[in-house]
């Protein structure tokens, strides 16, 4: 985690410890520090970076870090929350971007999605795709209750199996839920809808 505020340092540290028992973090307050620890440590599963810490320059220190542990996703971590900025970071190649006004929570919930190997996107860009708005967004009709359930396992990451376990339903009743939710949010797969239920907070 290289960021070079201490305090948003620690903060995003004891969130990320919810991940698992066994999650240790790093620190580093500058580029050149996090490229350091980055060398010396090859089995790092995240690398989380501020943009604009000393040293970043920009999105050349995303990309300086992405040759130093080739293979590991670099998030970008920042306050500005622009569209500008959030498609740069993706289009550089970051696994992802995480503002730093994002609930605690939805934070998590996306470091899963890149954690296992997703790519995570900010409401600010998934709102600008059509396919991508959902039903509070678009004036389509609400999910109802049991849809709602279906969704916050899927978050989850639960298999459609294991969603009927869960609530003791058959899967073919699974997969209809998805159907219809997936129709209802404007969407055609499970990473889309997840997204959007990480925006909507559905996911807490």
């Amino acid at each position: 985690m290289a960021d070079d505020h201490d305090l948003v340092r620690d903060s995003i540290e004891e969130f990320l410890k919810r991940l698992d028992d066994q999650v240790q973090v790093l620190h580093a307050a500058t580029l050149p520090q996090a490229l350091e620890i980055a060398r010396q440590n090859p089995g790092l599963d995240a690398v989380l970076l501020d943009l604009r810490m000393p040293g970043m320059n920009g999105f050349a220190g995303l990309k300086s870090m992405q040759a130093a542990c080739a293979g590991v996703p670099v998030v970008i971590v920042s306050g500005e929350t622009n569209a500008e900025t959030v498609r740069g970071a993706l289009q550089a190649g970051a696994a992802g971007f995480l503002p730093k006004t994002m609930r605690g929570t939805a934070m998590l919930n996306a470091m899963r999605m890149i954690l296992a190997g997703e790519r995570y996107v900010p409401d600010i860009l998934v709102s600008e795709r059509p396919e991508a708005r959902g039903p509070e967004n678009t004036g389509g009709p609400p999910l109802t209750q049991r849809e709602r359930e279906v969704v916050h396992l899927l978050v989850q990451g639960l298999s459609n199996k294991e969603i009927g376990q869960r609530l003791k339903i058959e899967v073919v009743t699974v997969a209809l839920h998805l159907r219809s939710v997936y129709r209802k949010l404007g969407v055609s797969s499970r990473t889309q809808a997840v997204r959007i239920a990480l925006q909507q907070g559905w996911g807490d």
